[in-house]
């Protein structure tokens, strides 16, 4: 029995899926059954928990020979102290695979969660895989994945409105773009064949280095838009744009703080790539599949951003 948190995210989602497809059992953990269905239509056990709730995630940890543990990061712009959550969450997970006797698990975690401090919400994961790891008996392999492909999706009304897509990153600096959906299926192929001991990371840096002038140009071609551009913001813009958009003051110096650190290369990949911390999704596949049918039905919109 493999346990996934987080199972109606992205991550989960895939690694549930991809576990079920190779004829695992899967038990489906998340705040909501409903948003479950498709994976207890496909064969899951669903299990209905709240990720702070450590009585209820040992229950839903009991009897699994591995279980896929996710902070999941979808409460990060409306939250008012994103840190205290993620270490809330932490610890209840944490108290769940020490009560529940499970021995093994995958972690999801990021790129620059070596370091302690200095990388906003990344700073969350480095102490969630310190305290997780400190678990005795337990078998923790942390995948620390690159830059979501996803975050480009949350351009799509500005690209189509003001022709452009805005960030605060260096315009050529290289960027680990990698899908959710690859991230997910690695965490679940690991799970399934558990072939590690003690604690490991493992980077996770997409099919290729990509910048953001890259990404764009790739965007503008698949979707026919000649004049799409890539304008980078300065972090003080970035950041009083994050306000105006109503994000909490600490999440907009936890955002911008991580932007500076990628930036900087503070937050950058360390282990070569190889096959192993490569994974299958180029950009230019995710932009057809995923961004550019979006594109295309997006409604027109005159916000700025």
């Amino acid at each position: 029995m493999f346990v996934i948190t987080g199972a109606s995210g992205r991550t989960g989602r895939a690694a549930a899926e991809h576990l079920l497809a190779a004829g695992h059992p899967v038990r489906a953990v998340g705040r909501s059954a409903r948003r479950l269905a498709g994976l207890a239509a496909r064969g899951a056990e669903v299990c209905e928990a709240d990720p702070a709730d450590p009585v209820a995630l040992t229950d839903a940890f009991r009897g699994a020979d591995g279980i896929y543990a996710v902070i999941q990061p979808n409460y990060l712009p409306d939250h008012p102290d994103f840190g205290a959550f993620q270490d809330r969450v932490a610890a209840s997970l944490t108290e769940a695979v020490a009560g529940s006797g499970a021995t093994r698990v995958v972690g999801l975690s990021s790129w620059g969660a070596q370091h302690a401090v200095g990388t906003g919400p990344v700073s969350g994961l480095h102490r969630f895989e310190q305290r997780l790891s400190a678990v005795p008996g337990v078998d923790a392999l942390w995948l620390r994945a690159g830059y979501f492909m996803e975050n480009l999706l949350d351009h799509i009304g500005t690209a189509r409105a003001h022709h452009r897509i805005s960030a605060p990153f260096d315009p050529g600096i290289p960027l680990p773009f990698v899908s959710t959906r690859d991230v997910g299926s690695r965490a679940g192929e690991l799970l399934a064949t558990g072939a590690w001991r003690g604690t490991e990371i493992l980077e996770l840096q997409g099919e290729r280095d990509v910048s953001m002038r890259e990404a764009v140009r790739v965007i503008a071609e698949a979707v026919g838009a000649d004049d799409l551009a890539y304008e980078r913001i300065s972090l003080a813009d970035f950041h009083a744009g994050l306000r105006d958009a109503g994000v909490s003051a600490g999440v907009a110096d936890m955002m911008t703080e991580a932007g500076e650190a990628i930036n900087s290369r503070r937050i950058r990949m360390r282990q070569p790539r190889t096959a192993r911390t490569s994974t299958p999704t180029s950009i230019e596949r995710f932009i057809a599949d995923e961004f550019a049918p979006r594109f295309r039905t997006a409604p027109r919109t005159t916000e700025g951003g």
